[in-house]
């Protein structure tokens, strides 16, 4: 295996133990931003800088800050909701589960 394999997975492991501790608020953040991330890829634009996604990352922060709890809990409900729906259409979900 190659020495930079071994180091993405590693890199790979300690976000994923890092984003599995967060709260709900801040998994939705983590959420937007990958989505936002993905889009970006998929319309052929070029990639966002650690700055860039660093910048957006804390707007959002400011935006949740002003909300509600109740705010915050629909907004995970509903990303968890197209979490959710993206799964089944690619196959990895079951409707129902």
């Amino acid at each position: 295996m190659e020495v930079q394999s071994i180091n993405a997975e590693r890199l790979l492991r300690q976000v994923l133990t890092s984003i599995a501790q967060l709260p709900p608020p801040d998994l939705l953040v983590v959420y937007e931003t990958i989505n936002d991330l993905q889009q970006k890829n998929v319309q052929g634009e070029s990639r966002l800088t650690s700055d860039e996604i660093l910048a957006r990352a804390k707007q959002r922060a400011v935006e949740m800050s002003r909300m509600s709890h109740e705010e915050v809990v629909q907004q995970f409900i509903n990303a968890t909701d197209r979490i959710r729906a993206e799964a089944i259409v690619k196959g990895v979900a079951i409707e129902g589960e």
